[in-house]
């Protein structure tokens, strides 16, 4: 537990800091959104979701960035089933394991539900691949102390997509439907000339010399 509070542990006052700003700037952003005409659930949903994206990015460049405690340099470890092996027989290395799991699963989850592009979970897991390579490789050039492995990236895509699977059914949910268009009402006139056609009738032949006298 001791391992584990050195390496994570300046992440408990640092995340207890950030999330009063997060809920500060949750209904700021709803508001703004309700003023652009948004009705007050996709506001409200939108921008909670948005804050933790916010959040969760900010607390993961400072946990890649933020240098352990004691530790001289990082270590490069390639082989898989190291850490796994390692978090089996040691409770430290199992909580750092569930740790790299939790790391990326909320924006796996979250991702989804504002970009429609990343709506597959192949896609989630590619996204996901190339985030924690990009964690890991910036984690082992800048020597922050912290251990560059194969098992971490495996297990935080593995997170990022067991996140987009558990928030599948909530996708749609913040969609914004397009308002539905109504057509103009156009008064039109013809201009076309109407031609009625009256048949001939007996009052035409009878009364048709009286009206016409030039015609007799």
């Amino acid at each position: 537990m001791g391992e584990l509070l050195r390496a994570f542990g300046v992440m408990i006052p640092l995340t207890i800091t950030a999330i009063p700003y997060a809920l500060l700037g949750w209904p700021l952003l709803a508001a703004h959104r309700r003023r652009r005409r948004a009705d007050l659930f996709s506001a409200s949903a939108t921008a909670a979701v948005d804050m933790t994206l916010v959040l969760t990015c900010f607390l993961v460049l400072c946990l890649v960035t933020m240098p352990v405690t004691g530790a001289q340099s990082s270590r490069l470890n390639l082989e898989p089933g190291t850490d796994l092996r390692l978090a089996l027989n040691d409770s430290a290395n199992l909580w750092q394991a569930l740790g790299n799991v939790l790391m990326l699963s909320p924006l796996g989850a979250l991702l989804p539900l504002r970009f429609r592009r990343l709506r597959s979970l192949g896609r989630i897991a590619l996204g996901a691949l190339a985030v924690s390579v990009l964690v890991e490789g910036t984690q082992y050039l800048i020597q922050a102390g912290r251990v560059t492995s194969a098992d971490d990236i495996l297990l935080n895509t593995l997170g990022a997509v067991a996140g987009a699977a558990m928030s599948k059914r909530l996708w749609h949910r913040l969609d914004v439907r397009p308002p539905v268009a109504i057509p103009a009402q156009v008064r039109r006139v013809c201009e076309a000339p109407v031609r009625l056609r009256v048949p001939r009738s007996v009052w035409d032949e009878r009364y048709s010399g009286i009206a016409h006298p030039q015609r007799r």
